[in-house]
């Protein structure tokens, strides 16, 4: 008797949920169907296209076809889908402008891929571009395809020497969108010192060279900070700076980066390695964030291995997740380490730098300040 029951409450809870499940997809197929009704074409217009009434895709037929792109179905949701809406970042004024015809552009190797997007090496107009698309998965929705547009809208409106310059905005549809900026051929940061660790076995510490990609980032940041309203860019880390065959370094991806006018900061944006603590206990923030994580990446030029690498791994060989990492920073019982080859200047601003209290750290102005001495420091030790 008592199984029976349980069997039939079981059926009961089944049948519930089928029948939200049914709700729920017609609910969606409605609304696809509405948007497909809706479906608006000013940005073909503006091209000189014409609807295509199959497929209701964004004909760009003075911009050609995506070289190396594919008009395809994206998980559960079609191109048409993702073109049929109205109002969405792509009808932005900047983005318009910063669109150029993707029969100029070809797509080569690819370079990186990350927890969001791809990075290929390309061209353009016989220029070496690096070309930025999301995955696949990521490109699924219209919030998913106005975020990326978000990030190309706040490269479009940076201009200094130490950003990494942004060339324009290409699709065929808004499922090949893809960014394209400037190639840096001296790839990322993380990579250069993963190379002197493990390859060249360069001695731990600072040299001319470390001071000059500091200092490169230093001025990167005072820029965005200068900006009124001033721009945060709240994911600075190692791989997030690139360099040209120089070793000149300029940032890059300000794709979780913000104005500071927008009060509705989220909890938890960035990698959690270069974190504020601020930051992940989801309280208010500001530049003061971004020099955190900058105190963080010394620390990684001085040691070339990921931060706080000597903690994450117990004497028992268990790893400690980043989470726990960040908890110990925030209590103050864990800080970033340097070798005793690094300059004290440096090591006192590193650490001025990851002050538990952000309104004791220094502003941008400072840290350059701070670190064009030590600059001068090094090139007077070659003279």
């Amino acid at each position: 008797m008592i199984v029976a029951i349980a069997l039939a409450s079981v059926s009961i809870v089944l049948l519930c949920i089928g029948l939200v499940v049914f709700r729920r997809r017609k609910t969606r197929e409605e609304a696809n169907a509405s948007l497909q009704r809706h479906f608006i074409i000013s940005d073909s217009k503006r091209l000189g296209a014409e609807e295509d009434t199959v497929n209701t895709r964004l004909d760009t037929s003075s911009t050609g076809p995506y070289t190396g792109g594919q008009r395809q179905e994206h998980g559960g949701y079609s191109t048409s889908f993702l073109t049929a809406a109205q109002g969405g970042m792509w009808e932005d004024d900047i983005i318009t402008a910063m669109r150029i015809p993707t029969e100029k552009l070809t797509r080569g190797k690819l370079l990186n891929k990350g927890g969001y997007g791809m990075v290929y090496r390309g061209s353009y107009r016989g220029e070496a571009v690096a070309i930025k698309t999301l995955l696949p998965e990521q490109r699924k929705t219209l919030a998913q395809i106005n975020s990326f547009l978000s990030e190309i809208k706040i490269m479009a409106a940076l201009e200094h020497p130490r950003v990494v310059r942004l060339i324009g905005v290409a699709w065929d549809s808004l499922a090949d969108l893809c960014s394209v900026a400037e190639y840096m051929e001296g790839g990322d940061l993380r990579t250069l010192l993963n190379y002197f660790e493990y390859h060249e076995c360069r001695p731990h510490g600072f040299d001319l060279e470390k001071a000059r990609i500091a200092l490169h980032v230093a001025h990167s940041f005072t820029y965005l900070h200068s900006l009124d309203p001033l721009v945060l860019h709240r994911d600075l880390k190692s791989k997030n700076i690139l360099l040209t065959e120089d070793l000149e370094a300029k940032i890059t991806d300000f794709g979780v980066s913000r104005e500071s006018s927008d009060r509705t900061m989220t909890a938890g944006v960035g990698t959690s390695l270069w974190m504020a603590p601020e930051v992940m206990m989801g309280e208010r923030y500001g530049s003061s964030a971004d020099i955190f994580s900058f105190g963080v990446v010394l620390s990684e030029l001085d040691s070339h291995v990921l931060p706080y690498a000597a903690a994450k791994e117990t004497d028992s060989g268990r790893v400690i997740p980043d989470t726990a990492l960040l908890q110990l920073v925030s209590l103050g019982l864990l800080r970033i380490e340097f070798s005793s080859h690094a300059p004290q200047a440096l090591v006192d601003l590193a650490h001025s730098c990851v002050d538990l209290d952000a309104d004791t750290r220094p502003n941008a102005g400072e840290v350059l300040y701070q670190l064009q001495l030590i600059m001068n420091m090094y090139e007077n030790a070659t003279l």
